[in-house]
């Protein structure tokens, strides 16, 4: 992976070119003529547009342009951004869906399984982008049935989910040094030496390398700085700094970028830098966000994300291109939540329609009628007390008692594995139900 720098200018020779360019009634622009707000390494292989000597003149009259409309953020960096329209028009359609959409589909008769599908999918994809190397199957079993984890890569999957859930449990609190410190020692615990965990690195003996190439992509900032960086991105976190409105999910997008630029650990720099995007977005109240994986999507496009951090460093720390990127994968990922959704409503209106018999008689629930619905498709499958417990969010009690009575009624049967019973989806399940019917 290779951004190619953009080239030189100075300032006297921008500033003559855009007037030049303004005298030949060139209107400034910051996007290219398709709308996109594009880095050097793209805008070189474009065609010279009309008006233009070459393709440098071209860049550099885009770059006069967004020098003019540039917010400074209060970082060491001098970071800044540019709110484009693109941008203003994610953020207003992510509002628009905060305000209703998920309203609109009666999630909180289920919000408790949709966070925690949530919690799981994120621990293991956050994880699965730092190496963590163990199929989704397992990882989710060891979650949902609280097992406890077998090797380093279910165990950075365990840490994860303790780390997102530590989030959400503390998301009212100002964010300070001490507290990603903290995060950090859940993320790092058991994962690297103890002598590392929740303790900022004490030399600069870290990069960020290309796994393919084994070049630097990029060198953090000097260790002995780092408590000082750490306060300013705290203060900008909580909404202290700067002096001006920031929107909530853009000021979250930036804490992200500016943590993993710090590079503040040994190991576990970016578990712990996507779950304060989380902790950041839950404290301003959008609590659409606790539903999605955003690491599920970035996964997806590893290239993309890492591309987006080279673009910034490589043209003045303009955080616009990775502002962009993360907005996209913000809208995957609610996309994500609310096909995810519509298809469990239908999986439960078809659960309900087809036990109608049963739940007419009062003999089940809909938490059951969910699990016999699951079962009908995956013959052989098995539920456990733990595991419906988790999915289902209520108390053992009540789990034992939801799987108990279906093997009384002859839709699932109990077996033994180890020393936990499993309840068995049978083969014949669906002839069983008609034949009740």
């Amino acid at each position: 992976m290779k951004i190619i720098s953009p080239p030189k200018s100075c300032m006297q020779n921008l500033l003559e070119l855009a007037v030049v360019k303004m005298q030949q009634k060139v209107i400034p622009h910051i996007t290219d003529e398709k709308n996109r707000y594009l880095h050097w390494d793209k805008i070189r292989h474009l065609k010279v547009p009309e008006n233009f000597d070459d393709i440098e003149q071209y860049w550099h009259f885009i770059k006069f342009s967004r020098m003019q409309q540039q917010k400074t953020l209060p970082f060491i960096e001098n970071f800044s951004f540019i709110l484009t329209d693109d941008i203003q028009k994610n953020i207003h359609e992510i509002d628009s869906k905060m305000r209703g959409s998920l309203d609109s589909k009666n999630i909180d008769d289920n919000k408790d399984r949709y966070i925690i599908r949530s919690l799981i999918d994120e621990a293991i994809s956050s994880s699965q982008l730092e190496g963590a190397a163990t199929t989704r199957k397992v990882a989710r079993d060891m979650l949902k049935y609280e097992k406890t984890p077998k090797d380093h890569s279910q165990k950075m999957i365990f840490n994860n989910y303790q780390a997102i859930k530590f989030i959400n449990d503390h998301k009212e609190y100002d964010l300070t040094p001490s507290l990603i410190l903290e995060l950090h020692t859940i993320v790092a615990n058991g994962t690297m030496n103890n002598s590392d965990v929740g303790e900022f690195r004490q030399d600069n003996e870290i990069n960020v390398v290309d796994n393919s190439t084994g070049s630097v992509l990029h060198h953090p900032p000097d260790f002995e700085e780092l408590p000082d960086r750490l306060e300013v991105l705290c203060s900008f976190a909580n909404g202290s700094s700067p002096d001006y409105f920031i929107h909530p999910i853009i000021r979250a997008i930036i804490v992200h970028f500016a943590l993993a630029f710090d590079h503040p650990f040994a190991d576990g720099n970016g578990r712990t830098t996507r779950a304060l995007f989380y902790w950041v977005i839950l404290k301003n109240n959008y609590w659409l966000f606790q539903y999605i994986t955003l690491s599920t999507y970035i996964k997806e496009a590893q290239a993309q994300y890492g591309e987006s951090f080279l673009m910034v460093e490589s043209d003045d720390f303009d955080l616009t291109y990775f502002i962009n990127n993360q907005l996209k994968f913000i809208n995957q990922s609610i996309k994500g939540l609310f096909d995810y959704v519509d298809n469990k409503q239908k999986q439960r209106q078809q659960a309900l329609k087809l036990l109608s018999a049963y739940l007419a008689n009062g003999k089940l629930n809909p938490r059951q009628a969910m699990i016999i619905q699951h079962a009908i498709n995956h013959p052989g499958g098995g539920y456990t007390i733990a595991g419906h417990k988790l999915s289902h969010h209520v108390s053992y009690a009540t789990a034992k008692s939801d799987l108990e009575k279906l093997e009384k009624l002859d839709l699932l049967q109990q077996s033994k594995r180890g020393r936990a019973f499993v309840f068995i989806a049978p083969n014949d399940l669906e002839q069983r139900i008609k034949a009740y019917q």
